[in-house]
C-alpha cells in the first residue's frame, strides 16, 4: 500500500479559461524530422518523441482559450515516459517506488486505464527498465530485467471493470549475459532499432556500466559501459550478438539517439586518478557486423555530483538536428563548473562548434534533454532538483530556461542566446510543439508560505518559443503527488497533452462547450426563422 494513497482523489476534471497560446512568430512550423523506418511515426514513437530525440512534435498542442484538465489517479505509480499508438491510446512505463516494480500501462484519451503489465524491476543505480519505444507496427519494445521484450499495443481493447495484463509477442535472451559473459554486475539501459531499411530486427543496446554515484565522493566504478547490436527473431525471440564494444572506465545514465549513420551516446568517465572528469560524446556505426567508433569527443565536466543530479557529467541524451543549410549537429549540456554549457558538435566528425554558458554560476545543472530543431537548442536549469518521495521538495531548485542559436559553420564557436527566461523553475523535459511554436513545460512555484511545509505548486506552463514569455499556467496541485520528477510531456494525434506525475495521469485538451455550441445553433435557427 502506498503511504499517500488515502490522500489522493481518484479523478478530477476542471475547465480552465485562458488566453489562447499563440506564438508571436513561430520559427519551427516547417521543420521536419526524418523518420526511423522501424519506429512508430515521429511525435508518437519515443519518450524523446523521435529517433533524433528532438523533444519536439509537429502538432499544435492544447492552445485554445478553453482547456479541460483531467487528473486520473494511477495505482501503478510514477509515469515519466509515454508513447501513443494510432488509436490515440497512450502507453506509459510506470514505476512503483515502494517495490521498484515497472508496469507497462495503457490508457485511453480520457486517462482511463485499460491495461497494466508487470515489466521487470528497477535495479542498480540507473533508470534502466524505464525506457522503451513504439515500433512501426505499434508494438511496445521494452527493456525488462536485462532482456528486450515486445508487447502488442497496436489496439488494447477495454474490458468492463478490469485492468488486465498483456502477453508478450516475444522475449529476447539476457542481453547482459550475451554481451559481457555474465548475468551479474551490469544493466541494460535502453534499446533502439538500427536505422537500416534493409536489415530489420537489429537493435542498438546501451549497457550502462555500474557506478555507485549514491555514495559519492566514495563512489566506485565496478563495471564499464558497452555499446552492442543484437538481432532478435520476432517469431521465437532467439537472440544473436552481432557486435559490441566495451567503453573502458566509462559509465552512462542517459539513453541515446539514432540516425542513418549510427548511434550517439554521452558517457561519464574516470581519469587515471579515479576522478569522474573524462566524459565523452560518442558516435557509433554498424559496419557489416562490427560496431565501430566513428568519433569520440570530450566535454567539460565539473567532476562532482551537483546538488539534485543523477550524473557526474552530462545529464542529457544527445539531441540531433539539421540546419537549413544541411549541416548536421548534435547537442548536449556538459554540467561544467562554474556554469554548464550547451555544447554543440558537427555530427559528421565530432568537431566542437560552440559552448554557450547558461544560468547562474555554481547554480546550473541539467537532467532534461535539450529541445533541438534546426540551428536552435533550448535548455532548462534543474540545479537542486531533489526527488524525495514520499516527501515534497520544500525549497526551489535553480531557475531558468534559455534558447541558443548556433552557427553551423566553423567560425570560432559562434552562438547566440536568443532569450533567457528567469525566475521560472522547471522539472523534467519540456516539449516544443512545432505546429504552434509553443513550448509546454512542467513548472513549480514556491512563492507562498505553504510551500515551506507542503511543497510547491505544480503547473503545466505554455511558453512562446519566439521570446520565452509565459502565456499561461494550468495548476495541477501542490506537493509531491503532482510532481513530474523526470521524463517528458507527450501528445496524441489531436494534440491533447499528457504527463505522468508521482500519483496521476494528467491530460490537458482543448475543450468545446457543447451546451454553448448548441445554444448558438438554436439561436441561429430562431434568427433564421424570424
Amino acid at each position: 500500500m502506498n503511504p499517500l494513497d488515502h490522500l489522493v482523489p481518484f479523478r478530477t476534471e476542471q475547465i480552465h479559461h485562458l488566453p489562447a497560446a499563440q506564438s508571436a512568430l513561430n520559427r519551427f512550423a516547417d521543420a521536419q524530422i526524418p523518420q526511423n523506418p522501424w519506429m512508430a511515426p515521429n511525435d508518437f514513437g519515443s519518450p524523446h518523441q523521435d529517433s533524433w530525440c528532438s523533444e519536439s512534435v509537429s502538432l499544435d498542442g492544447p492552445t485554445g482559450e478553453n482547456l479541460l484538465l483531467i487528473e486520473q489517479y494511477n495505482p501503478f505509480g510514477y509515469t515519466p515516459n509515454m508513447v501513443c499508438n494510432r488509436n490515440d491510446q497512450m502507453i506509459g512505463m510506470s514505476l512503483d517506488y515502494l517495490t521498484s516494480q515497472f508496469w507497462l500501462v495503457v490508457f485511453d484519451a480520457e486517462c482511463n486505464i485499460l491495461s497494466g503489465t508487470p515489466a521487470g524491476v528497477r535495479s542498480g543505480n540507473t533508470f534502466g527498465g524505464g525506457y522503451f519505444y513504439l515500433d512501426n507496427d505499434d508494438n511496445t519494445v521494452v527493456v525488462q530485467n536485462n532482456h528486450i521484450v515486445s508487447y502488442p499495443t497496436a489496439t488494447v481493447a477495454p474490458k468492463a471493470g478490469e485492468i488486465y495484463p498483456l502477453k508478450a509477442n516475444w522475449h529476447s535472451a539476457d542481453i547482459i549475459e550475451l554481451v559481457t559473459g555474465s548475468k551479474e554486475g551490469n544493466a541494460l539501459y535502453s534499446a533502439l532499432p538500427v536505422w537500416d531499411e534493409t536489415r530489420p530486427n537489429l537493435y542498438w543496446c546501451l549497457i550502462a556500466g555500474e557506478y555507485d554515484y549514491q555514495n559519492y565522493p566514495d563512489s566506485t566504478l565496478s563495471a564499464n559501459a558497452w555499446m552492442a547490436v543484437v538481432e532478435i527473431d520476432p517469431a521465437s525471440g532467439a537472440t544473436t550478438l552481432v557486435g559490441s564494444l566495451e567503453l573502458d572506465r566509462q559509465w552512462n545514465n542517459n539513453t541515446f539517439a539514432v540516425d542513418e549513420q549510427g548511434a550517439y551516446i554521452v558517457t561519464n568517465g574516470l581519469n587515471a586518478d579515479g576522478l569522474c572528469v573524462d566524459g565523452y560524446l560518442w558516435a557509433f556505426a554498424l559496419e557489416g557486423n562490427t560496431v565501430t567508433v566513428r568519433w569520440q569527443s570530450p566535454y567539460d565536466n565539473a567532476g562532482y555530483l551537483k546538488p539534485g543530479q543523477k550524473n557526474i557529467g552530462s545529464g542529457t541524451t544527445p539531441t540531433l538536428t539539421r540546419t537549413a543549410d544541411g549541416v548536421e549537429l548534435v547537442g548536449i549540456t556538459d554540467n561544467a563548473d562554474p556554469q554548464l554549457n550547451i555544447v554543440v558538435y558537427r555530427r559528421d566528425d565530432g568537431t566542437l562548434l560552440s559552448q554557450t554558458p547558461c544560468f547562474a554560476k555554481r547554480r546550473s545543472a541539467d537532467e532534461a534533454s535539450l529541445i533541438g530543431v534546426g540551428d536552435t537548442f533550448v535548455a532548462e536549469n534543474n540545479f537542486g532538483h531533489y526527488p524525495t518521495w514520499p516527501f515534497s521538495q520544500l525549497v526551489p531548485n535553480g531557475p531558468g530556461m534559455t534558447m541558443v542559436q548556433v552557427d553551423g559553420e566553423e567560425n570560432g564557436g559562434a552562438s547566440e542566446a536568443l532569450w533567457y527566461l528567469e525566475n521560472v523553475h522547471f522539472y523534467a523535459m519540456n516539449m516544443l510543439c512545432r505546429g504552434s511554436g509553443i513550448i509546454f513545460a512542467h513548472t513549480c512555484d514556491w512563492s507562498d508560505d505553504l510551500s515551506a511545509t507542503k511543497g510547491g505548486m505544480y503547473y503545466i506552463s505554455a511558453i512562446d518559443s519566439f521570446d520565452g514569455r509565459v502565456i499561461w499556467r494550468v495548476p495541477l496541485g501542490r506537493g509531491v503527488q503532482y510532481c513530474h520528477e523526470y521524463g517528458g510531456i507527450y501528445f496524441n494525434s489531436r494534440g491533447d497533452l499528457y504527463i505522468g506525475t508521482n500519483q496521476y495521469l494528467v491530460c490537458i485538451k482543448n475543450f468545446e462547450d457543447r451546451s454553448a455550441k448548441l445554444k448558438a445553433v438554436v439561436k441561429a435557427a430562431h434568427a433564421a426563422g424570424a
